[in-house]
């Protein structure tokens, strides 16, 4: 009989995988959007196809969290004592020629049932008397690990005592080792007076919005469309938008608005200020013209034509 490669595997027993399918199918896209701002995390969507009576992989565990969605059919689920505890994807899983041991925990999923894996979780599955189709929401959050070693980098960069190297010859000479010890301690004990902790979440407020794929649906007509902009063409702030606006306060004698979406930074005068809370408030079209604010005709057509470019903004 004959078929492609990937047809003979499947009857062969082995899963067929569809990966990141949030990115090919809109509603599974639209749901990894709407989880990940609810979560503040990154999510990512597969779907493992699997024949009857077959496993898809061996025991493993995954190093973020997961939710299992059955779709078809029914697959039967075994849990195992987890070697590492929340590990890091520097921390991958490595098979043991002793197995996983003992299941912790068996059950079934049928088709409408969900699960929570929590990473390090490890486990496998085996389709039931037919064939098995589940999702996977994998999730990828912002961890503590992440802005720790944040606070570490900026107190480097802001402070030459800990870009200061240590004391020649420490590696031979005993009593130096022993002074390093204490300096090392010391500067450890300093990182927490070294940065600011309202800073290092901003950061981390950054980081998990940037993990929220854009939405750029028909960016390309917009970009077209940017040739005959005027000041009443219609235009709309994107929905399901995530956007951050900050006042930059490190330059004084010229005050900046920090805009952040999609990933970006835009810097724009704080002068205007009135004219572009508008633009990011307003749930209905607008035109150029219908924003309030100091700015002359030219000018709201400038911003206009920044955010439209930028994806901020499409034609209404």
């Amino acid at each position: 009989m004959g078929g492609s490669p990937s047809t003979d595997l499947y009857r062969k027993g082995s899963t067929v995988v569809f990966k990141f399918l949030h990115e090919r199918w809109e509603p599974l896209g639209r749901l990894c959007r709407t989880l990940a701002a609810e979560f503040s995390a990154a999510f990512q969507a597969n779907a493992y196809l699997t024949p009857a009576a077959a496993q898809g992989l061996t025991s493993h565990y995954d190093t973020h969290d997961v939710f299992v969605l059955q779709i078809w059919g029914s697959k039967h689920w075994r849990l195992y004592d987890s070697p590492a505890e929340l590990p890091l994807q520097s921390q991958p899983f490595r098979r043991t020629k002793e197995g996983p041991g003992n299941p912790v925990r068996e059950f079934t999923l049928n088709a409408g049932d969900m699960m929570y894996l929590p990473r390090g979780t490890v486990h496998d599955a085996t389709a039931q008397d037919q064939a098995s189709l589940h999702v996977t929401l994998g999730v990828q959050p912002v961890l503590w690990a992440t802005v720790l070693k944040d606070a570490l980098d900026r107190a480097i960069e802001s402070d030459p005592r800990y870009r200061s190297s240590l004391p020649p010859g420490f590696a031979l000479d005993p009593e130096l080792r022993a002074g390093t010890v204490d300096r090392l301690g010391e500067l450890l004990a300093s990182v927490g007076s070294a940065v600011r902790p309202g800073d290092l979440i901003d950061r981390a407020v950054s980081r998990a919005n940037a993990r929220r794929p854009p939405v750029l649906g028909g960016h390309l007509l917009d970009l077209e469309g940017l040739r005959t902009l005027a000041a009443d063409t219609r235009v709309r702030r994107r929905t399901e938008l995530l956007w951050e606006l900050s006042t930059d306060a490190h330059d004084t004698a010229k005050p900046l608005l920090t805009l952040e979406f999609h990933g970006k930074v835009l810097r724009l005068p704080a002068r205007i200020a009135q004219e572009l809370r508008f633009v990011l408030d307003a749930d209905a079209p607008f035109a150029a013209r219908d924003i309030p604010g100091e700015l002359g005709i030219e000018g709201k057509l400038v911003l206009v034509r920044r955010l439209m470019q930028e994806g901020l903004l499409t034609l209404a």
